[in-house]
């Protein structure tokens, strides 16, 4: 069984924007990968809402079969994305997506280089 991972709104965005200069390297780490990434709820809010503004034609139903381990954010991810936060002062969505990825013990997909930095760091 392969390395469990967890993918950034950035990275999902370049995934299903085929118009998106990081799509052709979203496509090969996807087909990389053991299964599907999770991904945290709010990361597929933020999805939601781009897709959304952009008349994208994928719809909500199709994005969650598409992505079927989204997680909520519970009181472990919101008590580790506080103090993520506070020592690296980067936002707090994205301080909760790198506390995800480490409670789950998964890899960070993201093209976000500051999560990317950070990530590494603290995981």
């Amino acid at each position: 069984m392969g390395q469990k991972s967890h993918a950034d709104t950035s990275w999902l965005i370049a995934l299903f924007d085929n118009e998106d200069e990081n799509h052709k390297k979203a496509l090969r780490e996807f087909e990389e990968l053991a299964s599907a990434p999770s991904v945290s709820a709010l990361a597929y809010a933020e999805l939601l809402v781009g897709f959304e503004s952009n008349d994208s034609p994928t719809t909500p139903e199709e994005l969650r079969i598409a992505l079927p381990q989204i997680l909520p954010v519970d009181i472990d991810v919101a008590t580790r994305a506080a103090q993520i936060r506070s020592s690296n002062k980067i936002a707090l969505a994205d301080a909760i997506i790198i506390a995800t990825a480490i409670h789950e013990k998964a890899k960070l997909l993201t093209f976000d280089k500051t999560m990317k930095g950070v990530y590494e760091r603290i995981k």
